[in-house]
């Protein structure tokens, strides 16, 4: 019988290679298995007895947590650990570690494919040719981006890595981030503003904030009204940070003129989601992070985040540090 038992609770991969390659390079005992699940009920008779959860999507809520026996630590394989109950796992003395530099490439690059694709109207261009067309599409032209303005909601190092390429294509860029000091955003060449300056000025608004109480729903129908008629909004953070039959209704009622959206209330969308009908949305499935050298080291830097654990000393980021008084450690 191993000496630690670490579960994959949910990820895309066929396999467990990279993790397995890691945990035997690390020379700790540890047997490796995967649940495939991300409900709590599913989960919950395969993780009771595990040292260390990888987790992708699953639903680790304070009822998953309490029955955690033996847990140190919880592994994100991501970013945002909104999945993830942080005041439960705090209070039974779990670290909850995640990979903060993962993607930051290919989101950024990601974000910027849309913004082009949404400036050359790309989609309405490539049907119109595709149905016998020629010419510019019957529709407004598009604006020269150098006479544009991006908005980015949240300053982190995607929403840093966005403005430095939109600076490339000569757009002025304007944030919103209540933890990021002016000087720190001017170092950037980007001005801090109130989110409702961004929502009026901006031509593009940008989201790239995590998921909290404080965030859930921030664009709504008010944040959306506050927006130009000519301006496009993209999501690329969580899907429950707009409020997604608002911005349905400000699409239909051209309140906004588009949004590209790579996440959604619910993932996958049902075939009944009204927003799929629409030609002035452009629409990925959640694979802004995608690329293979990201996820080879997303898959590392996860299950490395457990080996630490495991052997007893602090991961590189544990975003729940503070309360667990790791700061020092």
């Amino acid at each position: 019988m191993s000496q630690f038992r670490a579960v994959i609770t949910d990820f895309g991969a066929a396999d467990s290679c990279i993790e397995q390659a890691e945990f035997d390079a690390s020379g700790l005992d540890i047997e490796l298995v995967r649940s495939n699940s991300r409900s709590p009920e599913e989960l919950l008779p395969h993780i009771t007895d595990a040292d260390g959860l990888l987790v992708g999507f699953a639903t680790i809520n304070r009822h998953v947590i309490e029955r955690l026996t033996r847990c140190r630590v919880i592994s994100r394989y991501g970013i945002g650990v909104d999945m993830i109950d942080i005041e439960a796992a705090t209070e039974h003395g779990i670290m909850v570690a995640n990979v903060p530099d993962y993607c930051i490439e290919e989101v950024s690059n990601h974000t910027l494919s849309f913004l082009l694709a949404l400036n050359r109207r790309l989609i309405v261009q490539n049907q119109h040719v595709h149905a016998g067309g020629w010419g510019y599409p019957a529709q407004r032209l598009p604006t020269r981006m150098s006479e544009q303005i991006l908005g980015l909601v949240g300053f982190g190092n995607i929403g840093r890595a966005v403005a430095a390429r939109a600076q490339a294509f000569g757009l002025r860029v304007l944030a919103h981030d209540p933890f990021v000091r002016d000087d720190d955003a001017a170092q950037h060449g980007v001005e801090l503003v109130t989110l409702e300056e961004l929502l009026r000025t901006a031509d593009y608004v940008s989201l790239h904030c995590p998921l909290t109480d404080g965030t859930r729903h921030l664009i709504s129908t008010r944040e959306l009204a506050l927006m130009k008629p000519t301006a496009f909004l993209i999501n690329m953070s969580r899907g429950p940070v707009v409020d997604q039959p608002a911005l349905y209704q400000a699409l239909i009622s051209q309140t906004i003129a588009g949004a590209a959206l790579d996440v959604y209330d619910q993932e996958p969308p049902p075939p009944d989601e009204p927003i799929l009908q629409l030609d002035n949305v452009i629409l990925t499935a959640h694979t802004a992070s995608v690329s293979e050298e990201a996820t080879d080291q997303l898959r590392r830097e996860t299950a490395r985040n457990v080996i630490v654990a495991l052997q007893g000393a602090v991961p590189r980021s544990v975003v729940n540090a503070k309360g667990l008084g790791l700061l020092d450690a």
